[in-house]
């Protein structure tokens, strides 16, 4: 129990580091090419609802990278999507995924944090990729996107309508 508050302590310090260093210019962004989705694993969220996402706003499925947090003990990764949980940190709070590191490490076009709530798990890895444009929802930490989208998470429809608005306005699709 000791060792789980030190992890928890080091991930939340680590999430506030990443945020005060962060440049939230979505510049640099001239064609969206690649895409990354960052989904709570426990809740019901539909993989091919992200594809058609990605299709609509014109990213090939193999430029769509989905990586999902889970709570459960063992995890596998599955062909549409990889994941991790909270043996994925050490107890300094530095990830021992590789899978994870990799995803955080990926210059993506855009990341969706779709997620419902704040999980401090889902907060580090949206906090601490390097994507150049991050979009979320209005329920997580605000300072962690760039774009909120403030329509419910069972609501794919209209998030998808209402990213492609925004995502027309900054001349990215």
């Amino acid at each position: 129990m000791i060792l789980k508050g030190l992890k928890r302590n080091a991930i939340k310090k680590s999430i506030e580091a990443h945020l005060q260093k962060r440049n939230a210019s979505p510049s640099g962004i001239s064609n969206l090419n690649t895409l990354a989705v960052l989904i709570d694993a426990s809740q019901s969220v539909n993989i091919l609802s992200l594809v058609k996402l990605a299709n609509e706003l014109g990213v090939k499925s193999d430029k769509l990278k989905v990586m999902g947090y889970k709570e459960e003990k063992d995890i596998e990764d599955d062909k549409d999507a990889a994941y991790y949980n909270d043996k994925s940190f050490a107890v300094n709070g530095s990830i021992k995924s590789k899978s994870l590191q990799d995803f955080i490490n990926k210059d993506y076009d855009v990341l969706i944090s779709f997620y419902p709530e704040d999980k401090m798990e889902l907060n580090y890895v949206a906090a601490a990729s390097k994507s150049k444009l991050k979009v979320g929802f209005a329920e997580v930490d605000n300072r962690i996107n760039d774009l909120i989208i403030g329509s419910a998470v069972n609501n794919t429809n209209l998030f998808i309508k209402e990213l492609k608005k925004y995502l027309k306005i900054l001349q990215i699709i």
